[in-house]
């Protein structure tokens, strides 16, 4: 299955309140919104593995030019052509929360742990702005995936973007196949309140993965007044050259070396 995608960059001018916002859109990808209608933003269509794990976070550049309101995620879910298709979520947050303390993470398995049917999917992000879509393409167990096309798909507007990242988790397989351009997220549980933190610990390879910016660290789901809950460490690359690399992390205090009290690696291979 071999996918051949043309690029592009669409300039959306569009009338907000006697202003005109820019969306900017590339690959498979739109963005829209007028003055008495709320955001569509929508991303594609990307390739997993029935299985795999993704995130997806609502991104919003630091110099806003319209659109300035705090924007609050409301709701996530998976949906194909017959509706609302019930998925495993691997955070379970509290809404509505703002998006820059908010990150969904999913598995392509149903609640019960069966993986997905091939098919096509899209991942709902609704928020008090309006509705961001990430389109994905779900393929079955075992398929060879060194033949799919590199995809690059991004749409903003206003300076707000959805972000789709490959996901790996501790209980994750320790290796995946990224194109160049792909992004990745890695997600570590640990607590914070203990002193304890995931560090990544240099290999000397990371030209092939740069780091990006981002949260990183997402405290679990507590009752206010709640002490010593655990979270999720995070950590955001984007492939930029083809090659392998091993990614290892420690989970250490920040004045410690060595392995600390856990180490886990993960081999990434970038075609």
């Amino acid at each position: 299955m071999k996918r051949t995608l043309v690029f592009g960059v669409v300039l959306l001018l569009v009338p907000l309140s006697g202003v005109l916002a820019i969306a900017q859109v590339s690959s498979s990808a739109s963005a829209s919104a007028s003055s008495d209608g709320p955001m569509e933003v929508t991303i594609g269509t990307f390739n997993f593995i029935a299985g795999d794990s993704l995130a997806l976070e609502i991104i919003r550049d630091e110099d806003c030019a319209c659109m300035c309101d705090p924007i609050s995620v409301v709701g996530l879910h998976l949906e194909n052509a017959d509706g609302v298709v019930p998925v495993r979520l691997l955070r379970d947050h509290e809404l509505p929360l703002p998006i820059d303390k908010w990150v969904g993470m999913l598995r392509l398995v149903s609640p019960n742990g069966s993986p997905l049917p091939a098919g096509q999917y899209t991942a709902v992000v609704e928020t008090s702005a309006g509705t961001f879509r990430a389109l994905f393409t779900v393929a079955d167990v075992g398929m060879n995936t060194s033949s799919w096309g590199h995809v690059s798909s991004s749409a903003s507007i206003c300076g707000v973007e959805i972000r789709l990242y490959r996901l790996l988790t501790k209980d994750a397989a320790t290796s995946l196949n990224l194109h160049v351009g792909d992004r990745l997220m890695v997600a570590l549980a640990g607590n914070a309140t203990t002193g304890y933190e995931w560090q990544q610990v240099t290999s000397g390879q990371e030209a092939i993965l740069s780091p990006l910016t981002g949260l990183d660290y997402l405290p679990d789901s507590a009752p206010s007044g709640t002490v010593g809950s655990g979270g999720i460490f995070l950590f955001r690359f984007n492939a930029d050259r083809a090659g392998s690399i091993d990614l290892t992390f420690a989970y250490r205090r920040p004045w410690e070396e060595g392995t600390g009290a856990e180490t886990i690696t993960f081999h990434i291979v970038v075609r």
